[in-house]
């Protein structure tokens, strides 16, 4: 009976060397990838670019795009800045939509608009013109605070020159949507009695950028039904994608048969079939407007590849640099030419309204400054005003 007591005592020297083999096994898998995690880090940044974004400007730069700002502040606003790696969530018909954010300088609400300066209620009140503004992230106020933002300030600008009823403004633009995406969001807002006097929509960037009328993330989705995407939870731990990269770094590459031919911007066929799109869908939306008794503004909005001087925009001087989004600068020769035929319909065209200007209206690439959203703010607000009579009727019903 004795061996009893040797052998439990070297189960128990077993079991803590086991137990001590493991725990440190575990403790240097946590400081492997906690090293892993800064390295990847530093290789491969996080894709918002607002993270880096001041990188661009120097003192008197970061001082003229935001008068009266410190760099501090500046940095907090880039980084409430929606991010598809974590702002963006699903919604159906639609495809994606803002989570519900509360920060210092951005504010999504749970109904899916963004705030503006002395937001309304919602659901919006019959005893005001409601007006609904939809659009992409230029419209949304991309890099821009809440009260610095198109609506925000066509918000302010109706206070100070409406004077019979009060208007309220809801901002329902969302980063990179186009108006295939916006007609279906005024669709289900209708649809679930959420009816304006008025809806604007501002376009022109986002659906030459997504030429093939496709939302954001579909490939994502189309994978995902495909069966390609698995849901593992390992996949975004810092040794499995230094792995991934090791592989991808050191594997022998497969002989190229040919280089892919440059894309064509100017291609006429993928052109027409945007403006078409644009036309179609406007034309749609008319046709909901009018059953629902909501006057629709549209307004063709500015952009820097048209029109604009680009020696003054601060960070890139030469249209070339600005990769895809050059197809813009073709397609808007196509609408303006279709405008002078007279085949856009009644559209607030403003894509000509800076070039005369010698400064800056831009924050990063293609978003507009705060001055510049306020003037383009101004402009719609007198378009509104300044209706025809039968339409403002229309709108007060």
């Amino acid at each position: 009976m004795r061996p009893a007591p040797k052998l439990a005592g070297r189960l128990k020297r077993w079991y803590v060397v086991l137990a001590i083999g493991f725990f440190n096994a575990i403790l240097l898998l946590v400081l492997i990838n906690l090293a892993l995690y800064d390295v990847l880090r530093l290789r491969h940044p996080a894709p918002n670019p607002a993270l880096n974004f001041t990188e661009h400007f120097n003192s008197d730069k970061l001082q003229a795009a935001y008068p009266g700002w410190s760099e501090q502040d500046v940095r907090a606003l880039l980084k409430e800045t929606p991010r598809e790696d974590r702002e963006f969530e699903y919604e159906p018909w639609t495809g994606f939509r803002e989570r519900p954010f509360h920060g210092r300088f951005v504010n999504i609400d749970p109904a899916g608009f963004r705030l503006v300066k002395d937001q309304a209620p919602w659901p919006s009140r019959p005893d005001a013109t409601n007006v609904f503004v939809f659009g992409g992230s230029t419209a949304f106020g991309w890099y821009l605070p809440d009260d610095e933002t198109i609506p925000s300030y066509l918000q302010e600008w109706t206070a100070q020159h409406a004077s019979q009823q009060r208007v309220a403004v809801y901002n329902f633009a969302r980063p990179a949507y186009f108006s295939s995406q916006e007609l279906a969001l005024f669709q289900q807002l209708l649809r679930t009695g959420h009816v304006p006097q008025i809806a604007v929509f501002i376009d022109g960037l986002n659906d030459f950028i997504l030429s093939d009328g496709v939302p954001k993330f579909t490939t994502d989705l189309r994978e995902f039904m495909d069966g390609k995407v698995q849901s593992n939870p390992l996949a975004k731990l810092p040794m499995v994608r230094a792995a991934h990269w090791l592989v991808d770094r050191f594997a022998k590459p497969e002989p190229a048969t040919s280089r892919p031919a440059a894309p064509n911007y100017a291609d006429p066929a993928v052109l027409n079939e945007v403006a078409d799109r644009w036309l179609a869908n406007k034309k749609m939306i008319e046709s909901l407007a009018a059953a629902y008794g909501v006057r629709t503004i549209f307004v063709w909005q500015p952009i820097p590849l048209y029109k604009y001087d680009l020696r003054y925009h601060f960070f890139l001087h030469d249209d070339q640099a600005f990769g895809g989004f050059i197809r813009a600068r073709y397609g808007y020769a196509l609408m303006d030419d279709l405008r002078a035929q007279g085949k856009l319909g009644d559209v607030l065209w403003l894509a000509d309204m800076q070039q005369d200007k010698h400064e800056n209206l831009y924050v990063d690439s293609v978003h507009y400054s705060a001055a510049f959203s306020k003037e383009i703010a101004g402009r719609m607000g007198d378009y509104m005003l300044t209706a025809p009579q039968a339409d403002r009727d229309r709108a007060r019903r």
